[in-house]
């Protein structure tokens, strides 16, 4: 439930910035904040008790939590005009993504 409602924001932040910046080039998402998802997935699997990694959950966690997660954050830096609403974006969503790698969802477990 965690990771569903973290991709679902992520998608809205993605959306309204690409519909209010429609008329610029679209500027690539920084690796910095790939790199802060990705340690935010990594500290989400820490804090949820280290589940056992099934291939097709990792995949899955690793292209909400880097992957989204990355381009919600250049979004969010890029509304805001604020550079640490980027980098809160990475780490939450990418910690929120390790919840796909937990065999029920975590508010029923």
């Amino acid at each position: 439930m965690i990771a569903i409602a973290a991709v679902l924001a992520d998608i809205v932040l993605i959306l309204r910035h690409r519909v209010r910046t429609s008329s610029e080039p679209v500027e690539s998402a920084p690796w910095r904040h790939m790199a802060a998802g990705l340690a935010g997935c990594v500290a989400g699997w820490l804090v949820v008790g280290r589940p056992d990694i099934v291939w097709d959950d990792l995949s899955l966690t690793l292209i909400c939590g880097v992957v989204l997660a990355s381009e919600a954050a250049h979004a969010a830096r890029i509304l805001s005009g604020r550079a640490w609403a980027g980098w809160a974006t990475a780490c939450v969503s990418g910690a929120a993504a390790a919840t796909w790698l937990l065999p029920d969802p975590l508010p029923f477990s």
